[in-house]
């Protein structure tokens, strides 16, 4: 291992994942990829390792020998698994486990008649068991932390939320972004820029309470933004009027601080980063997940969006920052040894 002692030298940490751009969640991969190169900034050597997709629950377990190849040759300090069901893909703990919970892993997903499905039900029994075999935990929000049922395991998991890199998703020109994106001046856009494929995210609601809005202001459309280039979202944003959420269920959706930090206000159901509606007030707004309330709602915030934006991301939801308080999970994980108690 590369860390003997002290809490400057640099650290050696192999990311695991299942997550990436080319993979079923392209959107939280990128994510990965930028908290990666985030933790190289600062010094550190950070190697990922995608697991691919594709071979369903039994690619985890398959891709084992590729992981313990990877710690062979890497001799890593720590290694990070980021999402529950990743943490099967790693062998018996020679070197400390850190593992991020993102939403689904310990939510699950729901299936065609509104329940969860039975694969997935079965995913958050393997993420309960990778987090009690981790020496460190990270969830991405307070109220999924809560969903770790052993209260050792919720003790050595700290909450780092998802973060957003300033310099990218900023304030732009409504009119420049209307015109690069080819969008008319005249409609009023509530952007959607969620998986609409995925039941959990209810599609269906937030085109009820659009349609309701429409009673009010006729030219409102609900804009769906699906597999857009990651690093264009900032000129979504900036040429939609307000961004809605109708998540059954979420961990803490990143796109949510990507619209606060360009200057969007965000209407939502109760649910993910439940902070925010208290650290943003004016900008996030909770709704019941209605169609009248979320109209109403609506209409509230586009009556006084400001002509010219600016960011409403809280302090503290920096990529930057974020990478400085994972560096000391892993610190801590390093301190504490293979598979420590809380």
């Amino acid at each position: 291992m590369s860390v003997l002692s002290g809490d400057t030298a640099p650290l050696t940490i192999l990311v695991v994942t299942s997550m990436h751009p080319s993979g079923t969640h392209p959107l939280r991969g990128v994510i990965v990829i930028r908290l990666v190169e985030a933790v190289r900034r600062l010094g550190h050597r950070a190697e990922l390792l995608p697991l691919g997709h594709g071979g369903g629950p039994w690619r985890y377990v398959w891709a084992r020998r590729r992981v313990t190849r990877e710690i062979a040759a890497l001799k890593p300090d720590v290694v990070h698994v980021i999402f529950g069901y990743s943490g099967l893909a790693v062998p018996a703990a020679t070197v400390p486990i850190v593992t991020t919970f993102c939403g689904d892993d310990l939510h699950g997903t729901l299936g065609a008649n509104g329940g969860l499905t039975w694969t997935s039900r079965l995913g958050i029994i393997v993420s309960q068991w990778v987090a009690g075999r981790s020496t460190r935990c990270i969830a991405v929000s307070s109220s999924l932390r809560d969903r770790l049922w052993s209260s050792a395991i919720r003790a050595k998991t700290m909450v780092i939320r998802d973060a957003v890199d300033p310099a990218l998703f900023r304030p732009l020109p409504r009119q420049a972004a209307r015109q690069r994106l080819g969008v008319s001046d005249a409609e009023t856009l509530v952007i959607f820029p969620h998986d609409a494929t995925q039941r959990t995210k209810r599609l269906g609601l937030a085109e009820a309470a659009v349609e309701e809005l429409r009673r009010w202001i006729p030219q409102a459309r609900l804009w769906i933004v699906n597999g857009r280039p990651p690093d264009e979202m900032p000129w979504y944003y900036a040429a939609a009027d307000a961004m809605i959420v109708t998540s059954a269920r979420e961990g803490g959706p990143s796109s949510v601080k990507e619209a606060l930090a360009c200057g969007l206000p965000v209407v939502s159901v109760p649910v993910g980063d439940l902070e925010l509606f208290a650290e943003a007030p004016h900008q996030m707004i909770r709704a019941a997940a209605r169609p009248a309330d979320l109209a109403e709602a609506l209409r509230q915030v586009l009556a006084r969006t400001p002509v010219e934006r600016r960011s409403y991301l809280p302090p503290g939801l920096t990529l930057d920052q974020a990478a400085r308080r994972i560096v000391t999970v892993y610190r801590d994980a390093v301190a504490n040894g293979p598979g420590a108690p809380a």
